[in-house]
């Protein structure tokens, strides 16, 4: 049987024990040293607080004895000051509303002039494009429908549109949303990004093996109605939904603001648009856009928001003929679908999938960061942070 083995405590040196003792001595003496300092300060605190009292204290004072002195009575001062600003105001209004409407002349007459040459240009441009197109557009179902000419506001690269037909909006809307969703799905959780669960689609390459697609879905449940997001999301700004492509998925720098513009109207809620990203090579694609109310599986009524990058036929050709001189890339894939399900009167259930095209996998990985930036400044819209169910 092992004895136990006892330690023995070891025994402080007299010079330890007097190091350890002027040690202390000075750790109270700086915290002394502190404290004094500290009360000096706030004796010259209150010192300056009393001065600044006394200093009002003489202005109420002076003022009391000024009112006392004289015979008009406060009440007429300060109705003869509102009279006075309100005469100002007046005055003021009323140069500013001649100012406006003098502003107002010169606008309509420039809009005018600009949109008589801006008409005169694409008579002549489109004869000339007409002369020049190739023998493989002849016999095309466009062909019909010679479309128009679409210019930007800050002199980017105009282009020429060939219109959709409503039969090419709704077969495209109706499938192809769920086409894309079925070939990358959301596979991998990323975990939650402000208060959203983060899903991510593995990087693979499209049908035609020429892009890295990459797609994500953000989900989180809101605690509001399905009305009240319709009487906000349907009348928001064009130009403040989602940006389908990311410029620096494609090596892109952007030099400026997204400029959009509604080509098509097919009703109040479905829409043909152009988005250009300018830079020193622009960025742009047409898409599809729509709002459409259903109800799903379970009798629950459901908004749906989507924004499709499309192109048909004649816009590809139109594309290949046009020369650009490099100035232009067109974008042919990606879109959004953001979905609202109801849950009970003041629930609903927000799902938000994007998904684009990008150069390599390097460039995808993550963009489900620049995407986020999208359903966080809708949800700031739709409800307040006091009533997020997390």
């Amino acid at each position: 049987m092992r004895t136990p083995v006892t330690r023995k405590k070891k025994q402080l040196e007299p010079t330890d024990m007097y190091e350890a003792l002027i040690d202390e001595e000075w750790r109270r003496e700086q915290q002394r040293k502190r404290m004094v300092r500290w009360r000096a300060q706030k004796k010259e605190q209150m010192v300056d607080l009393n001065r600044e009292r006394q200093r009002l204290e003489r202005e109420v004072q002076r003022r009391l004895a000024d009112v006392r002195r004289d015979p008009a009575p406060v009440e007429q001062k300060l109705a003869s000051w509102a009279q006075h600003a309100f005469h100002q105001v007046t005055m003021d209004t009323a140069a500013l509303k001649s100012e406006n409407l003098a502003l107002r002349e010169k606008i309509d007459q420039l809009a005018k002039f600009e949109a008589y040459v801006h008409s005169e240009a694409t008579a002549v441009r489109v004869e000339a494009q007409t002369a020049t197109l190739p023998p493989s557009r002849t016999g095309s179902p466009h062909q019909h429908d010679l479309g128009w000419r679409v210019f930007f506001l800050n002199n980017e690269p105009s282009f020429h549109f060939y219109p959709f037909t409503k039969a090419e909006f709704d077969a495209i809307q109706k499938h192809h949303g769920e086409r894309v969703l079925k070939s990358y799905p959301c596979v991998a959780t990323v975990g939650k990004l402000f208060g959203w669960t983060v899903d991510y689609a593995p990087l693979t390459r499209n049908e035609a093996g020429t892009l890295v697609v990459a797609h994500a879905r953000f989900s989180r449940r809101l605690h509001c109605s399905l009305d009240h997001v319709y009487k906000i999301l349907p009348h928001v700004d064009k130009s403040l939904w989602p940006v389908i492509a990311t410029p620096r998925s494609w090596g892109r720098v952007q030099s400026g603001n997204v400029c959009c513009q509604v080509l098509q109207n097919f009703n109040e809620n479905g829409h043909v648009m152009v988005s250009n990203i300018p830079g020193p090579v622009h960025l742009r694609y047409i898409s599809l856009t729509q709002h459409v109310r259903t109800k799903d599986s379970e009798g629950r009524r459901m908004d749906t928001y989507a924004i499709t990058i499309v192109d048909s036929e004649a816009n590809t050709s139109r594309s290949d003929a046009e020369d650009q001189h490099g100035e232009v890339e067109w974008i042919k894939d990606g879109g959004m679908l953001l979905t609202f399900t109801e849950v009970d009167e003041d629930t609903i259930d927000a799902v938000y999938h994007h998904w684009a095209g990008c150069l390599s996998e390097a460039h995808g990985r993550e963009l489900y960061i620049d995407w986020i930036r999208f359903p966080m400044r809708m949800e700031q819209g739709v409800s307040s942070s006091r009533l997020l169910m997390f």
